[in-house]
């Protein structure tokens, strides 16, 4: 659509008529996701990593009612202060309490995600759906590059939902397991994006919350071009959406304002 007036300017790839992603989880307004105090989050995280650990060494599907508490996983972008050489006095007992639940190289790989893990609110992501459904989008295949606990999934419309094959990339090794658990008929990947193997020209739609920050991935297709890590999202998930395809991304002044024209 375009304003008001219809018009088909995205057709979706032909999908089929059978119901897909049926054990997915679905995010409802009782699951509260991202409410709570910043402890009360931090308990969340350490819940749900206790209840990950059980799923797994079970070698079983989550409950449902594990699957309430995995969803409730927010990442560490809010709580750099837990990682501290020193933390402050008031964090000092939930250091200690989550260097007890995590491997050390599962603490090393938490710790590097406070740069970038962003948690995203409900509203935004229902926003940004909305938009894609009036730009004509109805399903197909869609990438998720940096996709967390999956939020974008399990907030998907069900129309869309139903009908696509979902892709999602993940840096950090507990939130791709847990995104695992809660989706298992979606396509999640332990990797960084810039080391995914994914066919270019191949997806419908890609839609995140990108990383941001003031460093360059490596990526030989892209290093020519420097770009920061947002703007490198953006390139790089242009290669894989076909022509006419979308691509739906949260970003900043940090792309929509900078001098130079190369990205855009």
């Amino acid at each position: 659509r375009v304003g008001n007036r219809p018009r088909e300017v995205h057709p979706a790839s032909s999908r089929t008529a059978v119901a897909q992603n049926t054990r997915n989880y679905r995010i409802s307004p009782s699951d509260a996701v991202g409410a709570g105090s910043l402890k009360q989050k931090f308990k969340q995280n350490v819940s749900a990593i206790i209840a990950l650990r059980l799923i797994e060494e079970e070698n079983r599907p989550a409950t449902p009612a594990e699957k309430a508490v995995l969803v409730k996983f927010v990442g560490w972008g809010g709580m750099p202060q837990v990682f501290a050489a020193v933390p402050p006095d008031d964090w000092q007992k939930e250091a200690e309490k989550l260097s007890q639940v995590l491997k050390p190289e599962e603490w090393e790989a938490a710790r590097a995600s406070t740069l970038n893990s962003h948690y995203t609110s409900p509203e935004i992501i229902r926003a940004m759906y909305a938009g894609v459904e009036r730009l004509g989008f109805k399903g197909g295949r869609i990438l998720e590059p940096a996709c967390g606990v999956g939020h974008f999934i399990g907030l998907m419309p069900e129309t869309i939902h139903t009908q696509s094959s979902i892709t999602g990339i993940e840096l950090d090794p507990i939130t791709a397991r847990i995104s695992k658990v809660l989706y298992p008929d979606a396509d999640i990947r332990h990797s960084p994006f810039e080391k995914a193997l994914l066919p270019d020209g191949s997806f419908d739609l890609a839609i995140s919350n990108v990383p941001f920050g003031d460093y360059q991935p490596y990526d030989k297709r892209f290093n020519v071009h420097k770009f920061p890590i947002h703007d490198y999202f953006f390139a790089a998930a242009m290669e894989r959406i076909r022509p006419g395809g979308l691509v739906a991304f949260i970003t900043s002044k940090g792309t929509l304002d900078k001098q130079s024209s190369r990205l855009r």
